[in-house]
């Protein structure tokens, strides 16, 4: 029987944003996801169409990889 990470682990990867460690289930840090404005969290947060989640998440990591503000974020997908 495989072993599951406990829920809220922390894990070898870092946050994208910061660096700092974050919980293995997390996209962000807690410090780093506070910053992004609410209609772009909620969007992320969505469940259901898994490449429509996948397309949100690219564009979370786009705008990181750009160096943009957190802050200016805005989520299409």
């Amino acid at each position: 029987m495989a072993s599951r990470t406990p829920r809220g682990a922390y894990t070898g990867s870092p946050c994208r944003s910061c660096r700092r460690p974050k919980p293995s289930r997390l996209y962000l840090c807690a410090g780093c996801w506070f910053q992004i404005p609410a209609a772009a969290r909620r969007a992320l947060s969505e469940r259901g169409d898994r490449a429509r989640a996948i397309a949100r998440l690219r564009q979370l990591h786009d705008h990181i990889d750009a160096e943009q503000p957190l802050g200016d974020l805005e989520i299409t997908a």
